[in-house]
């Protein structure tokens, strides 16, 4: 008896899945702007942790920023039929409430630096989390990343938690901040040649997280 061949199916790589979850997103999105209450709510539930840790990283106020996310989502929700389709949800949203934030930021202070939030509105600077962390820091490697992440501007600060904790591309992130990609490179250099005259790299990638 004729043995017949069994075609196995390749199993999809990291590029095809990512392209599939593009779609499905793309679709999800479209559904939302036609009134699917479900999708609407998936967006929010999918992405509400990130943005509201996001806003804290641009201001300590976090009431400023549950503020600006309702409004936000209240918005997109009453002018989901005249939004366009975004490449990336998740980069729309970002960059959204980076603006409502800059702005409410600039209504309440007398002065905004030239990069867009003052650095005494700059959660990373001493918010609450950083504020333990130093604390609680017990050896002398701890001691001194956070001295190293006190020296970065603000916009060092926030180009790197774009990049390496949202996974974020530098075009991605270019396109928030509205920066050339070029700026987003010279900037992270800047940063992590200042980080490691403080400290050996693979301390910084062990402990960033945690501290910024």
């Amino acid at each position: 008896m004729p043995i017949r061949e069994v075609k196995m199916r390749s199993k999809p790589n990291v590029r095809e899945l990512a392209d599939e979850q593009v779609n499905d997103e793309a679709r999800l999105w479209e559904n939302f702007k036609q009134g699917d209450k479900s999708a609407y709510a998936s967006f929010y539930s999918k992405y509400s942790s990130l943005l509201f840790r996001y806003g804290c990283k641009v201001t300590q106020d976090r009431e400023m920023v549950k503020d600006c996310m309702h409004d936000l989502f209240t918005e997109l929700w009453k002018n989901k039929a005249t939004l366009g389709s975004p490449a990336s949800v998740k980069n729309y949203l970002v960059k959204s409430l980076r603006n409502k934030l800059i702005r409410e930021i600039a209504k309440q202070a007398k002065f905004v630096d030239e990069e867009g939030v003052p650095e005494t509105h700059l959660g990373i600077v001493s918010s609450p989390e950083l504020q333990m962390v130093n604390s609680q820091a017990k050896s002398e490697q701890e001691r001194q990343l956070i001295a190293a992440l006190r020296k970065l501007t603000n916009r060092q600060k926030e180009i790197i938690f774009l990049l390496y904790y949202n996974n974020l591309t530098p075009a991605e992130v270019a396109s928030i901040m509205s920066i050339s990609v070029r700026t987003i490179y010279n900037t992270t250099f800047s940063a992590i040649q200042l980080l490691k005259g403080e400290m050996a790299i693979i301390v910084i990638l062990a402990l960033c997280k945690d501290c910024i």
